[in-house]
């Protein structure tokens, strides 16, 4: 989605950075934001990052990196 979009439920955003750059976010249905990416110089580098997580995170590992003290 772009902000000039609405919509509910988990989805991916397309939103512009202060410096210009594009970024996205994942939302959860609540609304809370649950990642953001690393600022891209072009709107398509953005939403290539969005295509990819949703075709690699389904396979991707868990990596639980809390420290138990």
């Amino acid at each position: 989605m772009t902000k000039e979009e609405t919509g509910s439920g988990y989805r991916f955003e397309i939103d512009e950075a202060k410096n210009g750059e594009t970024f996205v976010r994942f939302r959860a249905s609540n609304g809370e934001i649950m990642v953001r990416s690393e600022t891209y110089s072009s709107k398509s580098s953005a939403k290539n990052c969005a295509e990819s997580i949703k075709k690699n995170a389904p396979e991707a590992p868990v990596e639980d990196e809390t420290v138990i003290a």
